[in-house]
C-alpha cells in the first residue's frame, strides 16, 4: 500500500513497491479498467501512484527489477485499453534503461529516487531516432544542447533524458527538469550531464523495441476481443481476419518473450549475451512488426540489411 509523505508544504503520495509478478499485472489491469472512463490526466496520475514507474529499477537501487517479460505484459494490458498511455510508459522505461547505464551509483540512485515521488521520465532524441545520439557542442567552457531537442519530449513528463555525444565522441546522458513554459538557452550545468557506458545505447534501443512491440501486441489483443464480441465476427467473411489477428498475436508473443529473456541476461552481465546479440534479436522483432504492418516509415529491406551487416561482423 502507498503512503503520503510531506514534501515542503505539499503532500505527495508515495507509490507502493510492487514485487510479485501477479501484483504488477493486477495493477496494470486496474489501470486498464479505468482508461475508458477517466481523462488522460487522471490516468497519468493513477499510473504515477501505482508503483509501476519503478518496475525496471534494480533492487539494490530501490526498484522492483522485474523481468522484461512481465514488464511487456503489463504494457500490453494497458495498451489494449489506452495505447497512448502505454506509449508514454515506453518512453519512461527506455529513459530508465539509459539511466541504468549512466553515471555513478550515487547519481543513479538520486535519479531513481524521483520515482518514489511518482515522477516520470520522457525521452528526447535526435529526429525521434534512438540510434542517433544528439551532438552537444562546447560554448565558453559549457556544453550546449540543440534548441529543438527538448521540445520533442512529452509535456507531462517530469524529467527529460537525452542520449548525447560530445565533440570527442564520448557518450553522454543529459537529464533535465521538464519546464515546458520556461525559456532556456540550451546551456547545460555540470550536474545535468553524466557519462554513458559504451554499448548502453544498443541495450536501451532494444528495450524500446521490446516495449513498442508490447504496445502493438496489446492493440492486437484488443482488436481480437472486439472481433470475437462483434456478432459480424461469426460470419464466414470475418473468420480469416480473426485468424490473421490471432497469428499476429502469437508471433509477437514468441518474439517478445525471446527478446525479453535476452535483455534480462544482458542486464545482469551474462557471458553468453552481448549488447550486439540483443540488438540483433531486437531487429528481428522490428522486421516482424514491419511485416505485420504494425510500424510506419520503417524499411524492412533496411532492417534486413542492417541485420546482415551486423552478423557478418561477428
Amino acid at each position: 500500500m502507498g503512503s503520503v509523505t510531506p514534501l515542503g508544504e505539499r503532500l505527495r503520495f508515495v507509490p507502493p513497491r510492487l514485487g510479485a509478478d501477479i501484483d504488477v499485472l493486477t495493477v496494470a489491469r486496474a489501470i486498464a479498467a479505468n482508461c475508458g472512463v477517466e481523462s488522460p490526466g487522471h490516468i497519468h496520475a493513477r499510473i504515477a501512484r501505482s508503483g509501476l514507474l519503478a518496475l525496471s529499477v534494480p533492487t539494490e537501487l530501490g526498484g522492483a527489477d522485474i523481468t522484461n517479460d512481465i514488464l511487456s505484459q503489463a504494457l500490453a494490458i494497458i495498451s489494449a485499453a489506452d495505447a497512448e498511455a502505454a506509449q508514454g510508459l515506453v518512453e519512461h522505461f527506455t529513459a530508465l534503461e539509459f539511466i541504468r547505464n549512466a553515471g555513478s551509483e550515487e547519481q543513479r540512485r538520486a535519479l531513481f529516487a524521483r520515482l518514489d515521488l511518482g515522477e516520470t521520465f520522457g525521452l528526447a532524441t535526435s529526429a525521434a531516432n534512438l540510434d542517433q545520439a544528439v551532438t552537444v557542442t562546447e560554448d565558453d567552457y559549457a556544453l550546449r544542447l540543440p534548441d529543438d531537442v527538448v521540445g520533442s519530449v512529452r509535456g507531462d513528463a517530469d524529467w527529460i533524458v537525452v542520449p548525447a555525444v560530445n565533440t570527442s565522441g564520448q557518450p553522454l546522458l543529459i537529464v533535465l527538469r521538464n519546464r515546458p513554459n520556461t525559456s532556456w538557452e540550451g546551456l547545460l550545468r555540470a550536474d545535468q550531464v553524466v557519462f554513458l557506458a559504451q554499448g548502453a545505447g544498443n541495450l536501451a534501443t532494444s528495450v524500446s523495441t521490446l516495449l513498442r512491440a508490447a504496445v502493438a501486441l496489446g492493440q492486437k489483443q484488443g482488436e481480437l476481443s472486439s472481433l470475437l464480441i462483434d456478432r459480424l465476427a461469426y460470419k464466414g467473411a470475418a473468420r480469416p481476419v480473426i485468424g490473421e489477428v490471432f497469428l499476429a498475436i502469437e508471433l509477437l508473443r514468441a518474439q517478445i518473450a525471446s527478446l525479453a529473456a535476452n535483455i534480462d541476461a544482458a542486464q545482469v552481465g551474462a557471458e553468453n549475451v552481448t549488447f550486439r546479440s540483443v540488438r540483433n534479436n531486437a531487429i528481428t522483432l522490428e522486421i516482424l512488426m514491419a511485416r505485420l504492418g504494425l510500424v510506419e516509415g520503417v524499411s524492412e529491406d533496411g532492417l534486413i540489411a542492417s541485420l546482415e551487416d551486423d552478423l557478418r561482423r561477428q
